[in-house]
């Protein structure tokens, strides 16, 4: 159950994007799950992954830490 709502709350963020906005990964991955380590950052990209799938309009880039939405 909990893997859902964080889930939502990734796929919520990636949403929320204009193009040009970006979001630290590193800030948003400690106010979800508290900390921030290897397993949880392949988590995230995980679950960051799948939101990506699912916007299939929308393009992505990461930079030093940052996810910004390009198109």
């Amino acid at each position: 159950m909990k893997a859902q709502s964080k889930q939502k709350k990734v796929t919520e963020q990636v949403t929320s994007l204009e193009v040009g906005q970006h979001f630290n990964k590193k800030e948003f991955i400690v106010s979800v799950w508290g900390i921030s380590d290897y397993f949880i950052d392949r988590s995230f990209d995980v679950m960051f992954s799948i939101a990506k799938k699912n916007l299939t309009d929308r393009e992505f880039r990461t930079d030093k830490g940052f996810i910004i939405r390009i198109k």
